[in-house]
């Protein structure tokens, strides 16, 4: 975790520090080394089960928001409790989730935070970025119920896992110029190559649609209610104008 307990405030992570975990005040202790992030680990058995060892990209995102909006306990009617990674001002949850999770821990959660979104680290597995990369490379513009492009009926893992979820899904590549495949589709070429998002939707028709924002859109979204600024997919349709990039 980045925070623990030291006198009572929200601490990070530091040599000689003695802290307690906010969720269920046992003792911390700090790990400052040199192989991965800063950060507090249990003596013991972490008391959250939805604990999950932090990463580099766990760090960052959570450091997008105000501190008192990260790790923040939240704690149900039968007395349960969950440190969720960010929760935002207008009370959303925000997840980043690196490793793989079952649906029914993913279910578990959407269910407890009820109002809430995820931010998936789409690189964590190369074969997920290369899925993703393929179907893109064959992705049509949609304009049905959801705005965006929509992925061919050919295998995209990860697209598939997370179109499921009950909850907003995005999916973070990281700052990645996805290549064309030989120029077979140009929807995507006008894209930036840096600082974008993909949410991952099912239309009513059941075909998955991504949908590419721009990260600080996203942040700003969650945060302040700042509706999202997306792109125009190419080509327009022949009959009308159809512009989506503010559709909240």
């Amino acid at each position: 975790m980045k925070y623990a307990l030291v006198d009572g405030h929200r601490h990070e992570a530091a040599v000689g520090l003695q802290g307690f975990c906010q969720g269920c005040g046992l003792p911390m202790t700090p790990k400052c080394g040199e192989q991965r992030v800063h950060h507090w680990a249990h003596r013991t058995a972490n008391c959250d089960k939805w604990w999950e060892r932090e990463t580099v990209w766990h760090r960052e995102w959570k450091n997008q928001f105000p501190a008192e909006c990260q790790e923040v306990r939240i704690s149900s009617s039968d007395g349960d409790f969950h440190v969720a990674d960010v929760l935002t001002p207008n009370g959303i949850v925000l997840e980043f989730q690196h490793s793989p999770l079952p649906d029914e821990d993913r279910n578990a959660r959407e269910s407890f935070y009820l109002n809430m979104a995820w931010i998936v680290d789409g690189r964590r597995r190369e074969s997920d970025f290369k899925s993703f990369s393929h179907s893109l490379s064959f992705a049509a513009p949609d304009y049905g119920d959801v705005c965006g492009w929509r992925l061919p009926l050919v295998r995209c893992a990860i697209a598939e896992r997370w179109s499921t979820a009950l909850s907003e899904v995005y999916l973070d590549f990281g700052d990645t110029n996805f290549p064309d495949n030989g120029g077979r589709s140009s929807s995507h070429k006008d894209l930036p190559s840096t600082g974008i998002l993909w949410r991952v939707s099912k239309s009513s028709n059941g075909r998955i649609v991504i949908t590419p924002f721009l990260r600080q859109s996203v942040i700003g979204f969650y945060m302040h209610g700042i509706p999202l600024k997306g792109f125009d997919p190419h080509p327009y349709p022949p009959t009308g104008n159809l512009d989506w990039r503010s559709f909240y």
